[in-house]
């Protein structure tokens, strides 16, 4: 790793004198936070199966896109190499970059008011994104594509290890995650009828980033793709019902703050619970694609997988409320 690193540094230094320090982030790439004469930077080593050239240079595309509207958050973004590239081709056949350091800690969401800004950020984020008009030569990998997310998770390699686990996964879970994938299927032509945009689709508390007691930084645009956009919206509201333990005052507090950006339509609305079963296989099959990539998956799998279930669950119990607080905020 060290190699790779001084590798990476060469490419937009002089003088590659410097400290390497961990971060709390970095799932999928490997991501450290590089130090030279005072100033922070981050490092990144990207994992050879999720990134090419044209990934790259999108996700550069969109970070320098966010960084020039006039938002309230600001966002990391990429530096240039020496020849004017985003990136550094390394000698191993993979890719690296360094991009702007952002200061801040991860927010907490435990009162009303971190609610309401959580949902106002995520209402910014998929405001602006929407608004992204250059021509999209590349457009990444949509969750709703769910066999697309991994080189190594297509059709065949999901059904192999849905068929034959690795590892134990409770009976009643894999049950349940077989139904879902083919509900899923059956299902997918009803998003044909919904408006896309680029997603985020990473926008969680762990992604963010606060300064003085407001979410100052948004991290990891990794995932961004052309996808349905309500899965924005989704994809956040699942986890701030998973942080707060399906607290409704927090809830509601999440979807006011997104509604004084963004509204809906009924037909948005009433695809949350599909676009919420998509989501959770979407991860699924990434960290199965990890898995035949040769990393232990186990407990990160079942987590998901029992989040994916006990989600499903209490939409079915509370659909009716959600649908009310959609009504009286979203429309």
């Amino acid at each position: 790793m060290q190699e790779k690193i001084d590798e990476i540094v060469r490419n937009y230094f002089e003088d590659p004198v410097y400290d390497i320090g961990s971060v709390p982030f970095g799932l999928t790439n490997l991501t450290k936070i590089l130090t030279m004469n005072g100033k922070k930077y981050v490092i990144r080593i990207y994992n050879r199966h999720t990134k090419n050239i044209e990934s790259i240079k999108f996700e550069a595309r969109i970070t320098s896109y966010l960084s020039k509207q006039n938002l309230s958050f600001v966002v990391p973004v990429f530096l240039n190499t020496y020849e004017g590239e985003k990136y550094v081709n390394l000698s191993d056949g993979t890719f690296g970059a360094i991009v702007s350091f952002v200061e801040g800690t991860v927010p907490e969401l435990t009162n009303i008011q971190q609610a309401t800004e959580f949902g106002r950020v995520v209402g910014e984020i998929n405001l602006a994104l929407s608004q992204y008009e250059a021509e999209l030569k590349y457009e990444g990998s949509p969750f709703s594509k769910i066999y697309d997310l991994h080189p190594l998770a297509d059709y065949h390699a999901v059904a192999a290890f849905i068929e034959a686990p690795p590892f134990e996964i409770p009976e009643k879970a894999l049950t349940f995650y077989k139904e879902m994938v083919f509900s899923v299927e059956e299902k997918k032509n009803e998003l044909l009828e919904l408006s896309k945009q680029l997603v985020h689709h990473d926008l969680l508390i762990y992604n963010l980033l606060s300064k003085d007691n407001r979410i100052h930084g948004v991290l990891d645009f990794d995932f961004t793709s052309l996808d349905v956009s309500f899965m924005e919206f989704t994809i956040s509201l699942n986890h701030v019902i998973q942080l707060t333990n399906g607290s409704w005052d927090l809830t509601e507090a999440f979807i006011n703050g997104y509604s004084q950006i963004r509204k809906s339509t009924y037909r948005e609305m009433n695809q949350l619970q599909l676009l919420t079963q998509i989501y959770h296989i979407a991860v699924l099959h990434i960290y199965i694609g990890q898995y035949y990539s040769g990393r232990n998956i186990e407990q990160n799998f079942n987590y998901i997988l029992n989040q994916f279930l006990t989600r499903n669950d209490w939409l079915n119990k509370h659909s009716s409320s959600i649908k009310q607080l959609f009504e009286k905020y979203l429309l």
